[in-house]
Parts: C-alpha cells; sequence; structure tokens
C-alpha cells in the first residue's frame, strides 16, 4: 500500500493555473475559510459559483474578497494597459463588486469586500492552510513576443500555520 506524502508548508505543485482548475472544488469544499485576491477572476466565479455558494450554505464558514478600487484611476489605466481585456477591465470588475453584494445580500457573507489600490502581480486564493497563487506576466501581450510569452503559472502551496489577512 503507497501513501502519498503532503509536505506540512511549501510549495506543492507548479502548472499552469488551467492544470489546477479541477483541484478548486476540492480546496473549496474542504475549507472554513476562504481569502480570494485578484483582478475580477470573472471565468474562475463562473466555473466555481456552486462550490462557493455551498462553502457559504455550511455553518462556520468565512469569505474575504479583496479586489481593485475602480475609482483607483491610475490603477484601472496601468491594468487597461497590461492585460487582454484590458478595455473590459473597469466592468468586469464592477461585475466582481456585483457578485460579491449578491453573495452578501443571498449568505451574509462577505461581510466586506476589501478594495486595493496596488498594482497586482498576481491572484491568491487562499483555502485555510492552502493556497493557490497564480503569476501575472508584467508585458502587454501586444508589445511582447509570442515566444517570450509565458502561461500563468500557478503555485498550490501549504503554509506552516493559518494565516489571515489583516
Amino acid at each position: 500500500m503507497t501513501t502519498s506524502f503532503e509536505p506540512p508548508f511549501g510549495i506543492v505543485r507548479v502548472a499552469p493555473f488551467a492544470g489546477l482548475v479541477h483541484r478548486f472544488d476540492e480546496l473549496i469544499g474542504s475549507s472554513t475559510t476562504m481569502a480570494l485576491y485578484f483582478i475580477h477572476s470573472r471565468r474562475w466565479r463562473e466555473n466555481h459559483d456552486a462550490a462557493i455558494k455551498a462553502f457559504l450554505s455550511r455553518a462556520g464558514t468565512t469569505l474575504e474578497a479583496f479586489l481593485p478600487d475602480l475609482e483607483n484611476h491610475e490603477l484601472m489605466f496601468s491594468l487597461g494597459k497590461h492585460f487582454e481585456d484590458g478595455p473590459l477591465i473597469p466592468a468586469l470588475v464592477a461585475d466582481a463588486y456585483r457578485f460579491f453584494a449578491r453573495l452578501a445580500r443571498d449568505y451574509g457573507r462577505p461581510a466586506r469586500v476589501w478594495l486595493f489600490g496596488r498594482y497586482p502581480t498576481y491572484s491568491f486564493y487562499q483555502f485555510d492552510q492552502r493556497a493557490v497563487i497564480a503569476l501575472y506576466s508584467n508585458t502587454s501581450p501586444r508589445r511582447s513576443c509570442r515566444r517570450s510569452r509565458s502561461p500563468g503559472v500557478a503555485f498550490w502551496a501549504r503554509s506552516s500555520r493559518p494565516t489571515s489577512p489583516t
């Protein structure tokens, strides 16, 4: 009989973000706390909508969301210049605001959506002591050479102790 060994902390897996899609439902379903830090993650929210709602339906779960501040025009301008969906980013961020507002109305969580005003270099999905971190490319697809572009890389990691955003 073979047992799988998962270290108590550290990087467990490095893969393209798409390679971790199926892992998210398991992470959401087995967690009691979730912290999400991203620009809008529309597709991620759509793909995991049922799992997020099931998570919030369970007693004792907490959800925190961190989104870009739409009123920070410099941030919105920078995001628009560096992502393929650039012109749509303000509308997509507003959609994320509405998504979390609906969850708060229907499930009482998240109690707050935190806004950030600095240019993000990654998305962060925390599930209890586990996290998926997806690094962003820092170049605009219009200005980069196809050969030098790398797909979004994601790390699935374990923390040695519980952490909570403050």
